[in-house]
């Protein structure tokens, strides 16, 4: 029987904390080319100038990781990857909207 370890490295990021483009390439497994279509698509906002000296956004990674995971296990395109993210984040948003809203019409007396 053979046992596989595996390192896991984990960074707690702060907030407000932004990255290297070589540091969100590195944590997502994705191509710098792949990161500079997505900001292109709209889907990270990073700061600077040049797509070399760009910072992006410590809260922006998972979406990268999922727009990675999408391209990388799925074959989905650039495009298609960044809809989907959108579109999952959407349907999140939704979900907690709808829950909040039915605690409110669990918590509300009825009038009878």
């Amino acid at each position: 029987m053979t046992t596989v370890e595996r390192t896991i490295e984990t960074q707690v990021l702060a907030e407000g904390e932004w990255l290297s483009v070589t540091q969100v390439c590195r944590a997502s497994q994705i191509d710098a080319a792949v990161v500079i279509e997505l900001a292109e698509l709209g889907l990270v906002c990073p700061r600077g100038n040049a797509p070399q000296d760009w910072q992006v956004s410590a809260h922006e990674l998972s979406r990268l990781r999922t727009a990675a995971r999408l391209i990388r296990d799925l074959g989905v395109n650039v495009s298609g990857a960044a809809l989907a993210v959108e579109l999952l984040e959407a349907r999140r948003e939704l979900e907690t909207r709808l829950r909040a809203l039915e605690r409110c019409v669990q918590a509300s007396p009825r009038g009878d």
